[in-house]
């Protein structure tokens, strides 16, 4: 079986061509290719795995949080922005 990475790039080509060769859209092409193959790769990992009871196949979710809160308030878990980077001086243009 072929890499991953190779399946990628051939699926790749094979949008190239389909498209006419257009220049300058290699990047479009590999992540159509990618996104194709991802979703291809889960769907066959899905389908190998034994569904569960039909019990369990068929009761909605429940979060884990709502049953153990019995009324008042929950907590939000909340982030910080990331650190902002140090300004550079020089000559030195940023694109």
């Amino acid at each position: 079986m072929a890499s991953n990475e190779d399946r990628i790039r051939q699926r790749a080509y094979e949008i190239w061509e389909r498209e006419g060769r257009p220049h300058g859209e290699d990047l479009k092409h590999w992540l159509q290719a990618f996104q194709e193959i991802v979703a291809s790769v889960e769907t066959d990992g899905q389908a190998a795995r034994k569904p569960r009871s039909a019990k369990a196949a068929s009761a909605p979710a429940k979060p884990k949080s709502a049953a153990k809160a019995k009324g008042g308030a929950q907590s939000v878990p909340t982030t910080s922005p990331p650190p902002k980077p140090a300004k550079t001086t020089g000559s030195v243009t940023r694109h």
